[in-house]
């Protein structure tokens, strides 16, 4: 009886070793190994810089207020309302639409993003306007746009137009609107 035992144990040995040993050889394979690679491309940073202001002009108001659009692309103006330009034309007070220069990596493309409206107020206190609608045309895309592409050079530029709203009751003096304009790649 011993010797039963013991074959029987033997037996059982010698199936477990052939259940393992396949299971090892399996997971090996089921395993691969690589080295792999990074890379990155550092570009010229985009830079903006103001060369005109945004001008509406000099204009009245009657009783009823108005508004000033101005086009970006080809500064020209429209009104509305009682309100009126009263600068004779090609004069300092005219009505021309703001200038930004943008710097970077030649050919890359960019995008400005512009405050959907800014508050005007006057100098010395004592009233605000509201520029509102405000635009964007790039010079290396025709007509109004937010995207433009750097020449050769690394360089575009932008103009910037919008809508000046004048109140009737609007206090005579200088109004000026801080608008942060934002250019990045695409």
């Amino acid at each position: 009886m011993i010797g039963r035992r013991h074959l029987h144990l033997v037996a059982f040995s010698l199936f477990l070793a052939g259940v393992t040993v396949p299971h090892t050889s399996a997971s090996a394979q089921d395993r691969a190994q690589a080295s792999g690679s990074a890379a990155a491309t550092v570009v010229a940073p985009i830079t903006v810089r103001e060369i005109e202001p945004l001008r509406f002009g000099t204009v009245a108001t009657g009783d009823t207020g108005g508004t000033l659009t101005l086009s970006p692309s080809s500064g020209a103006t429209s009104v509305t309302g009682s309100l009126r330009s009263i600068c004779p034309s090609g004069s300092s007070c005219t009505a021309s639409p703001g200038i930004f220069d943008v710097r970077g990596e030649a050919g890359r493309s960019y995008r400005v993003t512009a405050p959907a409206q800014a508050v005007a107020a006057r100098a010395g206190g004592g009233g605000t306007l509201n520029v509102t609608s405000i635009t964007i045309a790039t010079q290396s895309v025709q007509g109004p746009g937010t995207r433009g592409t750097l020449d050769d050079a690394g360089s575009d530029r932008f103009k910037v137009g919008g809508t000046l709203q004048v109140a009737p009751d609007s206090t005579a003096g200088t109004y000026v609107a801080e608008m942060e304009m934002v250019v990045s790649y695409d």
